[in-house]
């Protein structure tokens, strides 16, 4: 008899390391993914839609629904993120459109009606800004109670920010909606830069990829070449000066010519939580001054709160790139 698959619905706001992701879930087999919910984050709403739509059609899977969400954050303008992923959110490499369209309905209302009717609490792996997820709180408080958690992309303890010295990108986003999130009763499984920036995908890793040669593979070569060899931000002073500039090798101390999928990470917990060390915490989200959007992780139990979560802190990134690599090259060899 087969096993029942674990619930699944991917929060996603695509982005290259976002689809890369996908695949690797779709590839893995072990998930029933019950919809792609889209929220605005990496470019807008719209895009990213559009780019969750190619990424499934390229694996063969258009039976996964799509379904739009939020186009901003809750209280504050969107901040985008096109300078490492195109002005499309996928490079600006020119893919086609796809030929499926999204489905009807609104991203954080049918993330209510997926995880009421699951036949057990649905784990809801979120690769983008947690507006879709807050919503969803909000919009019925009988939610958090069909959640089993959210494995979450952001936040930063150890290490620096990548929007802020003290802020993740898909925290700084919406920080009031990843507030509400982890204030809620779902336990929030934190994959910040703290394990993200010790993950690489390495020159060997890549080609890897590209000699497996399948759609599938071919399409994440072409993908992930803009983060390779064109993605660079332009730092600027208050006064629009630039005085600096970010290529994404440069967002952690080495990656040897490679890259850093800080989604891929993430969705290696959701893979194989034994690969991680985590901490059974309190945490919560800045909202305002200097620190705006840091989450917090009171590790020591000094707020004499009871953990909401846990803190990711330890990972074994060779043996998740390892895995990533073994599952995208053998899963879609049937797809030419």
């Amino acid at each position: 008899m087969e096993a029942i698959k674990k619930q699944l619905i991917i929060d996603t706001d695509p982005g290259d390391d976002d689809a890369t992701s996908i695949l690797w879930v779709i590839a893995s087999g072990k998930f029933d993914i019950k919809a792609l919910t889209v929220t605005n984050g990496n470019v807008g709403v719209d895009k990213c839609i559009i780019n969750a739509l190619r990424t499934l059609e390229i694996a063969d899977r258009t039976d996964i629904p799509v379904f739009g969400g939020a186009y901003k954050p809750l209280v504050r303008p969107s901040i985008e993120a096109s300078w490492i992923h195109g002005q499309d959110g996928f490079g600006d490499l020119g893919f086609p459109l796809p030929v499926a369209t999204a489905a009807d309905g609104y991203a954080p209302v049918e993330m209510i009606k997926i995880a009421k009717a699951s036949p057990e609490p649905i784990t809801i792996l979120a690769l983008g800004p947690l507006t879709n997820i807050a919503i969803a709180i909000a919009l019925d408080p009988d939610f958090a109670r069909h959640v089993k958690e959210v494995i979450f992309m952001g936040g930063v303890m150890r290490f620096s920010g990548n929007e802020t010295p003290r802020a993740s990108y898909n925290v700084k986003v919406d920080p009031e909606a990843a507030k509400a999130v982890y204030n809620s009763d779902i336990p929030v499984v934190q994959l910040g830069l703290d394990v993200c920036d010790l993950v690489t995908q390495s020159v060997e890793d890549l080609d890897a990829i590209t000699a497996a040669n399948n759609r599938v593979t071919d399409f994440l070569t072409k993908l992930l070449s803009y983060r390779r060899y064109d993605a660079v931000k332009i730092i600027k002073d208050a006064e629009g000066k630039v005085v600096g500039e970010l290529k994404a090798a440069d967002q952690v101390e080495s990656r040897n010519d490679g890259i850093g999928l800080n989604d891929l990470t993430t969705t290696g917990y959701l893979i194989n939580p034994d690969w991680f060390k985590t901490m059974h915490v309190a945490m919560d989200v800045e909202t305002h001054g200097l620190c705006d959007g840091e989450t917090i992780i009171d590790y020591k139990g000094l707020w004499g709160r009871k953990p909401n979560g846990y803190f990711a802190y330890e990972v074994d990134g060779e043996a998740l790139v390892e895995q990533w690599v073994k599952d995208s090259t053998t899963a879609f060899s049937h797809l030419v």
